[in-house]
C-alpha cells in the first residue's frame, strides 16, 4: 500500500513536467519556441527571478500561439522554456523583433548554475551578444530551463527561435543582404527623382523624394537599424515615440505627394478635404502620444491603415476621371498594401510566417512601390511632353496661317491706301474684310506659356479655358488637347483685363468668352464651351459675366 502511494505521488509530481514540452534544437534549423512556452503575467512589476523560479508550472499558462502576441500590456511577461541540447554546440535564442524595451534572460544549466543576460532597445547596445540590430541571447552548452522577462510600453509581438550559432549567423547575413538591397533600391529612386526635379522643377518629384526618404527612415527604425547606426550611446531614443513620429511624417508625405501627383484638389475636391481632416487626426494623435498619453498606438495605426486604403480608393477614382498616370500609381499602392497586409496577417498568426512574402512583405511591397511610382512619375512627365508637343504643333499651324493673313492684310492695306490717296470712299465689303482681318489678328496673337520644358508661344484665341491645378495651371486648347503651365492661375489674371475676351468665372477657372456657346441657369450657373465642356460660375462672378455675355461692357 505504501509503495502504491509513493508511485502515485511520483506520477502526480511528474504531471507538470509532462505538461510542458521540451525544446530540442536542430543541427541546421531555427526552431520556433512559441508553442513550447509557459507564460506568466506580472502586472505588479515586482516579481523577481527567484520568485518566478520558485513557482510550480501550474502558475503558468501554456502558449497557444506560434508567434507570441500580447498586444498593448503594462505587465511584465515571463516566459519559461524547458530545453534539452543533444548537439555538441552551444545554443542561442534569436528574437524576431527589434523593439522590445527590456529583455532579461535567466538560464538554469544542468548543474543548477544560473546565468543572466540583459538586452532590449532601452539597454546599452554593447549589452548585445552580436552587435547587430537583431537581439541574440546565449544559452550555453547545457541549458535545462530558460526564463525570459519582457517589458514594453508599446505592442508586444515577437518570435523566439532556438538554434546553434551557424543557422543564426546565416539568417542574419541573408536578412542584412535583403535589407541592404531594398534600401539601395529606394535610395536610387530618391537620387533619380531629385535629379529630375533639378531639371524640370516640378515639386511632385521633390515631394516623392521626401516621401521615399522618410519611408527609408521608417524602414530603418522598424528594423532597429537607426539604433545600430546613429545612436548606440542613447538608447532612450528607442522608446517608441520616435518611431511613431517618423511613421506619422511618412504618412503625411505619402498623402501630400499623392494629392499633388493625382491632382486631387482639381479632380476630387471632396477627397482633398477628407485627407486634410485625416491628416489633422493623425497629427493630433501623434502629439498626444508624444505627450505620454497611453493607449493611442492602435488608434494611430488604425488611422494610417485607413489612410493607405483611402489612397488606393483615391487612385481608382482619379483613374476613372481619365487621368492616365494614375494607373501606375494604382499598381504601386496595390503592391505596397498587399505587402503590408501580408506582414500584418503574419503578425496576427493568420498567415504562416514561413513564406518569403509574409516575412519580408513590407520590404518587398515598399521596393515595388518605389519602383512603380518612379515609373508613374516618368509616365506623368511623358504625358506633359506629349501635351507640349501637341500644343506646339497647333502653334506652328497658326504661325503658318498668320503669315498668310499678314500677306492678305498687307494687300488690303495697300488697296485701302490707294482709295484714301484718290480720296474715294472705301467699299463696304473691304471694310467688312478689314474688320474680319482684325479679329483674325487678335485670334492668332500669342501668349507666353511657361511649361516644364521651357516657354511656349501660343495663339491666345486657341485657348478655351484655364483651370487651376495646385501651383500649376491646366490650359485647354481648341484642338481638344491640354498643356500644363508651370505657373499658378493667378499668373494669367492679366488675360481678364478690359478689352480681353477672357473672364474668371470661378476661383479655379478662367474661360475664353469667344468659345462660350451657352449659359446654364443655377445658383451661380455654368457656361458651356464649344468643345462640349461645362465650367462652374461662382455667385459673385455671375452678374459681371451676364454683362459681358450681353455685350454691356
Amino acid at each position: 500500500m505504501v509503495r502504491l502511494k509513493i508511485i502515485l505521488f511520483l506520477i502526480v509530481s511528474a504531471l507538470p513536467l509532462m505538461a510542458q514540452p521540451v525544446a530540442h534544437p536542430q543541427a541546421s534549423e531555427l526552431v520556433e519556441l512559441g508553442p513550447k512556452a509557459f507564460i506568466l503575467d506580472d502586472p505588479t512589476l515586482q516579481l523577481t527571478f527567484a520568485d518566478i523560479a520558485s513557482y510550480p508550472d501550474s502558475k503558468f499558462r501554456p502558449s497557444q500561439q506560434e508567434k507570441l502576441n500580447f498586444g498593448h500590456t503594462n505587465s511584465r511577461i515571463w516566459l519559461k522554456f524547458r530545453l534539452e541540447n543533444t548537439l555538441p554546440d552551444p545554443l542561442f535564442l534569436l528574437f524576431m523583433t527589434q523593439d522590445v524595451d527590456y529583455v532579461d534572460l535567466y538560464v538554469v544549466s544542468e548543474t543548477g548554475a544560473v546565468t543572466q543576460q540583459q538586452s532590449g532597445v532601452l539597454r546599452p547596445f554593447e549589452n548585445r551578444y552580436f552587435l547587430t540590430n537583431t537581439i541574440v541571447l546565449p544559452l550555453g552548452q547545457r541549458p535545462r530551463t530558460a526564463f525570459l522577462a519582457l517589458r514594453d510600453d508599446n505592442i508586444l509581438h515577437f518570435s523566439v527561435l532556438l538554434s546553434t550559432e551557424q543557422p543564426i549567423v546565416s539568417h542574419l547575413q541573408k536578412e542584412s543582404l535583403f535589407n541592404g538591397a531594398v534600401m539601395g533600391l529606394m535610395l536610387v529612386m530618391v537620387v533619380i527623382n531629385l535629379f529630375v526635379y533639378g531639371l524640370v522643377r516640378d515639386q511632385v518629384y521633390l515631394l516623392y523624394a521626401a516621401y521615399i526618404t522618410l519611408s527609408c527612415l521608417t524602414f530603418l527604425s522598424f528594423e532597429g537599424l537607426l539604433y545600430d547606426l546613429l545612436w548606440r550611446s542613447a538608447p532612450a531614443l528607442n522608446n517608441g515615440r520616435l518611431y511613431l513620429l517618423v511613421t506619422a511624417m511618412t504618412f503625411g508625405a505619402a498623402v501630400w505627394f499623392s494629392m499633388n501627383f493625382l491632382r486631387t484638389r482639381e479632380f476630387l475636391p471632396r477627397f482633398y478635404r477628407y485627407f486634410i481632416g485625416l491628416l489633422s487626426l493623425v497629427v493630433l494623435t501623434t502629439i498626444l502620444r508624444l505627450l505620454d498619453v497611453p493607449g493611442l498606438e492602435r488608434t494611430f495605426y488604425g488611422l494610417t491603415l485607413l489612410g493607405f486604403v483611402s489612397l488606393l480608393v483615391l487612385g481608382i477614382r482619379t483613374y476613372r476621371q481619365g487621368y492616365r498616370p494614375a494607373r501606375y500609381y494604382l499598381l504601386a499602392w496595390s503592391f505596397y498594401i498587399a505587402g503590408a497586409m501580408t506582414s500584418v496577417l503574419g503578425l496576427l498568426d493568420i498567415l504562416a510566417f514561413t513564406h518569403v512574402w509574409v516575412v519580408y512583405g513590407y520590404q518587398i511591397g515598399a521596393a515595388c512601390e518605389a519602383t512603380l511610382l518612379t515609373l508613374a512619375l516618368a509616365d506623368r512627365l511623358q504625358t506633359y511632353q506629349t501635351e507640349y508637343q501637341s500644343a506646339q504643333q497647333l502653334a506652328l499651324q497658326r504661325a503658318g496661317e498668320n503669315e498668310e493673313l499678314l500677306a492678305r492684310t498687307n494687300k488690303l492695306l495697300e488697296e485701302k491706301l490707294q482709295y484714301e490717296h484718290r480720296q474715294e470712299p472705301i467699299p463696304d465689303d473691304m471694310r467688312s474684310l478689314l474688320r474680319s482681318m482684325k479679329e483674325d489678328r487678335d485670334r492668332i496673337r500669342k501668349i507666353a506659356i511657361p511649361t516644364l520644358d521651357g516657354m511656349l508661344l501660343f495663339p491666345i484665341g486657341d485657348i478655351t479655358q484655364l483651370e487651376a491645378a495646385g501651383s500649376y495651371t491646366t490650359i485647354y486648347l481648341s484642338n481638344q488637347k491640354t498643356v500644363l503651365a508651370s505657373r499658378g492661375l493667378a499668373d494669367f489674371e492679366h488675360l481678364c483685363t478690359e478689352g480681353e475676351s477672357f473672364f474668371r468665372t470661378h476661383k479655379s477657372h478662367i474661360v475664353n468668352l469667344n468659345h462660350v456657346v451657352k449659359y446654364l441657369r443655377g445658383e451661380g450657373g455654368q457656361v458651356v464651351l464649344d468643345d462640349g465642356s461645362t465650367v462652374d460660375v461662382s455667385r459673385r462672378s455671375k452678374p459681371d459675366l451676364m454683362k459681358r455675355l450681353m455685350g454691356e461692357e
